[in-house]
């Protein structure tokens, strides 16, 4: 008996560390591959085991049994991944200087994680899937795991979204001097959560607190961590005011249409087309919350107005999408081009920050429009800690501590 339980075991173990191999970070590869490696071991030894002292029907048996044994190893590994997901409590602050007389700011950000990490992908697919934004089978788990860990390594490694929105936080706090006390950030996917941003605070002694998105504001993303965030509120008496969104600031639309007037070089304007950039969300997310494309649109209809007033023709503005939606940016840089624009500024208009599509997937989305050589086609960096970023979330800030004064 015991060579076919220490066969199936160590199938069970080599399937449930493939799955490990797929998934998981390089500093942490060696230790599946040395589990599939005991799993393999274990596997062989069985087998012999039982094939010199069985007969032919009972090899055919145990050739099931590991097959069985992978099989449910990487399924349950597999379904397991979405999951993965450790709870941690950890605030983040600008500023070390308390001032409980003063209002708070906490500032959520749906930035993706500097690092490839288990957890953190586990709660985007987790998002999908709950959500019905994304119908994926268990055993295509850990490849999905396994694309997001080969595109952040294409990155280098990193990923500096969120240490442009701690910058962009630091900055407006020293623009808010004495206005505000302490500033805290808050990821939609990581630690530390919204709601765990403003319980820390009230145990701080705060009683008044300015809520501002940086980023997809009022997007599914962002709406489940404000209503946490409420109900935590409401737990410690805080009154949370949240503040208008970034989208729409003018400081960020002139400056956007600055940057993208540099870039014409000079070229004749008529020839000029601009793609204005928006990440996207899936159709079942958009359906349920859509106040994040009206704020969108709202800041692509300001530039596309404050573009034409520079020179640019209004059929030559499009907006294009990044995922999700259509049309996407090769459709909409494609379509440019017959329409006669030999200059094509791609301007991610709505991206706070870099995001795996948007250093990733962005230039590949251009190169498959597959343009003529008489095509130049000009790609700007999304905002990270541009100055009118700071800006934009400096006044929205200040707009709302008007709302907490007696």
């Amino acid at each position: 008996m015991a060579p076919w339980l220490g066969l199936l075991a160590g199938s069970i173990a080599f399937g449930a560390c493939l799955v490990g191999a797929l998934v998981a970070p390089r500093r942490s590869l060696f230790i599946a591959v040395a589990g599939m490696s005991g799993g393999v071991v274990l596997v062989i030894r069985m087998f012999s085991a039982i094939a010199r002292s069985t007969n032919a029907e009972a090899i055919g048996l145990a050739i099931f049994f590991v097959a069985a044994g992978v099989a449910g190893g990487y399924w349950s590994a597999a379904a397991a991944l979405p999951h993965a997901i450790p709870r941690q409590r950890h605030l983040e602050s600008a500023t070390s200087a308390i001032h409980p007389d003063r209002p708070a700011v906490a500032i959520l950000s749906c930035a993706e994680a500097p690092r490839y990490r288990i957890a953190s992908t586990a709660r985007v697919i987790e998002r999908l899937v709950t959500s019905g934004a994304l119908r994926l089978p268990a055993s295509t788990l850990p490849f999905v795991f396994l694309s997001e860990k080969t595109r952040y390594h294409a990155l280098g490694g990193y990923n500096p979204a969120r240490a442009t929105t701690s910058a962009v936080a630091e900055e407006a706090t020293r623009e808010l001097d004495g206005l505000i006390s302490n500033v805290a950030i808050a990821w939609c996917d990581g630690s530390p959560s919204l709601a765990e941003v403003i319980d820390e605070l009230g145990q701080m002694g705060h009683r008044d607190a300015v809520l501002v998105t940086v980023g997809p504001d009022d997007s599914f993303r962002s709406l489940e961590p404000l209503h946490e965030a409420q109900r935590a509120a409401d737990s410690v008496g805080i009154r949370l005011v949240r503040a208008p969104s970034i989208w729409r600031s003018d400081v960020l639309a002139s400056r956007l249409v600055d940057r993208i007037i540099e870039l014409t070089n000079s070229a004749t304007l008529d020839d000029v087309g601009v793609v204005l950039v928006g990440e996207g969300e899936p159709p079942a997310w958009s359906e349920a919350e859509g106040g994040w494309l009206e704020h969108e649109n709202y800041f692509n209809q300001r530039v596309r107005l404050m573009l034409v007033e520079r020179g640019i023709r209004e059929s030559n503005i499009r907006i294009g999408w990044l995922e999700w939606e259509t049309p996407d940016v090769t459709e909409t840089t494609r379509h440019l081009a017959a329409l006669g624009c030999r200059r094509i500024i791609i301007a991610p208009a709505t991206l706070p920050h870099i995001t795996l599509a948007s250093a990733l997937d962005l230039k590949h989305a251009v190169d498959s429009a597959r343009l003529g050589d008489d095509v130049r086609v000009v790609t700007m960096t999304p905002w990270g800690d541009d100055r009118a970023m700071v800006r934009a979330t400096a006044d929205a800030i200040r707009a709302s501590l008007q709302l907490l004064e007696p």
